[in-house]
C-alpha cells in the first residue's frame, strides 16, 4: 500500500511539472516579446545594423549611383527635371564627382580632400561658390547614405516612443545637429526597423518625405524611389515638392 502511494505521489508531481511547462510555453506564446529598451543612441545602433551594418558601410571604398529627380512648384508645374551621376572613392581620403547635363551643357562637380570646384562644358565655372557646391555635395550624400550619416558626433539623437506614421506602427528618432536649426523625426517601423520615411522642420518649411521602395545593394538597404510633399505643421501635405529615383548603384 506504501509503494502505491508513493507511485501516485510520483506520477502526481510529474503531472504537475508537465502541466507547469506547458502552461509556461503557452503564455511564451500568447505574451509579446519584451520590447528593447531604447534610447535614440540604441535605436540607431539597432537600425544601422538592421541595414547592413556601420563597420560594413564605414569600409567602403568605392559608390556609385544614378539620381533622378523632379521638383514642382505648388501649382504642380516642373521647376527642375534632372538626372546626376555620382562616383565616390575613399581609397585616398574623399573624392566625389558629380555630374549632369542641363539645356546642353554638361555639368561636373569635383570634390576632393583639398578642392571643389565645378567644371562647366570643360571650363571652370567661376560663377558658383565653393560654399554653394559644397552644400550640394552635403545634401546629397546625407540622405542616400542614411541611417549611418546620423551617427557623427555633431548629431543630437531622442528616442521620441512610438506612432502611428503612413498608418504604419513606427519607432521615432528625433535628430538635431550642432549649428543646425533643422529638426529630423525618422521613422521606423516598429516590428523590423524597416526606414518608412522622416519629417524635417527647417527654419522656413516642414518637409514630409515617404520612401515608396528600397533595395538591397550588398546587405545595405538604400533608397530607391521616394516623394517629398510640403507640409503644414501637423504633418498634412500641401504639395508634392519632389519624387527622386535611384539606380545603378555600385558598392565595393
Amino acid at each position: 500500500m506504501g509503494n502505491k502511494n508513493k507511485s501516485d505521489l510520483f506520477i502526481y508531481i510529474i503531472g504537475i511539472a508537465i502541466v507547469g511547462f506547458i502552461l509556461f510555453k503557452t503564455i511564451g506564446y500568447i505574451l509579446p516579446d519584451q520590447e528593447p529598451d531604447y534610447d535614440g543612441t540604441a535605436l540607431l545602433e539597432a537600425v544601422m545594423d538592421k541595414n547592413g551594418g556601420k563597420d560594413a558601410w564605414s569600409s567602403l571604398q568605392k559608390m556609385s549611383y544614378k539620381k533622378s529627380f523632379q521638383l514642382f512648384y505648388e501649382d504642380g508645374s516642373i521647376e527642375k527635371d534632372l538626372t546626376e551621376n555620382h562616383a565616390y572613392d575613399f581609397t585616398e581620403g574623399i573624392n566625389r564627382e558629380v555630374t549632369w547635363s542641363q539645356e546642353d551643357t554638361l555639368y561636373e562637380i569635383h570634390r576632393s580632400d583639398s578642392a571643389i570646384y565645378q567644371i562647366k562644358n570643360g571650363k571652370l565655372d567661376t560663377l558658383v561658390t565653393p560654399k554653394q557646391l559644397q552644400s550640394k555635395l552635403d545634401a546629397a550624400t546625407f540622405v542616400v547614405g542614411l541611417p549611418f550619416t546620423l551617427d557623427t558626433s555633431s548629431a543630437s539623437l531622442t528616442y521620441e516612443g512610438k506612432t502611428a506614421f503612413q498608418n504604419t506602427p513606427c519607432h521615432v528618432l528625433k535628430v538635431t545637429f550642432q549649428g543646425s536649426e533643422d529638426v529630423w523625426y525618422l521613422y521606423y517601423e516598429e516590428g523590423t526597423l524597416s526606414w518608412i520615411g522622416y519629417w524635417v522642420q527647417t527654419s522656413g518649411h516642414y518637409s514630409l518625405v515617404i520612401n515608396e521602395e528600397m533595395t538591397d545593394v550588398n546587405g545595405f538597404i538604400l533608397s530607391r524611389k521616394r516623394k517629398s510633399y510640403r507640409t503644414d505643421a501637423q504633418q498634412n501635405p500641401t504639395y508634392l515638392r519632389a519624387t527622386y529615383k535611384y539606380e545603378n548603384y555600385d558598392l565595393e
